[in-house]
């Protein structure tokens, strides 16, 4: 796992707590987390997750 400083990561949003799990396994606090217009730079972990998951 990688601190969430800088990188892009692709999660899915809690519907109760609002708090956001990554594929990489990171978990953001819903007050900390932010919908990014931008995809760049990615986070490395979370993007070879979501290649695994669309191979499958």
């Amino acid at each position: 796992m990688g601190s969430n400083k800088g990188l892009v990561h692709r999660g899915s949003k809690s519907w109760w707590t609002g708090d956001v799990k990554t594929l990489c396994g990171l978990i953001i606090p819903g007050r900390d987390a932010k919908s990014p217009w931008l995809t760049s730079p990615a986070c490395p972990q979370c993007e070879a997750v979501l290649e695994a998951r669309k191979r499958k």
